[in-house]
């Protein structure tokens, strides 16, 4: 009998942000009240680290996708991304607080072929799926999120599966391309 493990393989791929705060100028009840700027007026890519506003006085950067296993074996496995976007923040923002030791790693769930898996997981009937975005996913979750509402709905009002998913835009992705059965 297959599970959900083999409709949905994913790897933990390891990546790093750094939030930058800059208070150059404010005093405490400027920021208490809002009254700031942002740090950018839109994101930036550079050399494959992003960079966006995330607050008033508040810019994030983050970069790097580093396969180095689960979590409990990862924490051995040394990094120079935390050093790298610290470099990076300071070069861009260099009257902010930015610290080395400030930047936080997480786990992203990433699928052998780099695309999201999106959809039923036909093995567990009820089961929907959406997940293994790897790097992007705040780039594409929206977008997948979409895709996942009109594969849900069409099981709720009994429609055979179409083969299209239609986003905004006239954009369409073929199911299959996203399928969680595409691994089996």
């Amino acid at each position: 009998m297959l599970s959900i493990g083999d409709s949905c393989p994913t790897y933990p791929l390891r990546g790093y942000s750094l939030t930058m705060y800059s208070c150059d100028g404010l005093n405490a009840e400027e920021i208490e009240t809002g009254q700031s700027t942002n740090l950018l007026n839109q994101p930036i890519k550079i050399d494959d680290m992003y960079c966006s506003s995330v607050g008033a006085n508040m810019a994030r950067i983050a970069g790097f996708g580093e396969l180095v296993g689960y979590r409990d074996k990862a924490t051995n496995v040394p990094s120079l991304a935390p050093k790298v976007l610290t470099r990076y923040g300071k070069t861009l923002f260099p009257e902010s607080n930015i610290k080395e030791a400030n930047a936080l790693q997480c786990f992203r769930p990433l699928s052998p072929d780099d695309l999201p898996i999106v959809g039923a997981v036909r093995s567990v009937p009820g089961v929907f799926v959406h997940s293994g975005h790897g790097t992007l996913g705040w780039t594409l979750c929206l977008a997948t999120s979409e895709c996942l509402a009109a594969a849900l709905t069409d099981e709720i009002i009994g429609i055979d599966t179409q083969k299209i998913f239609h986003l905004p835009g006239d954009v369409s992705v073929e199911r299959a391309r996203l399928s969680p059965d595409r691994f089996l």
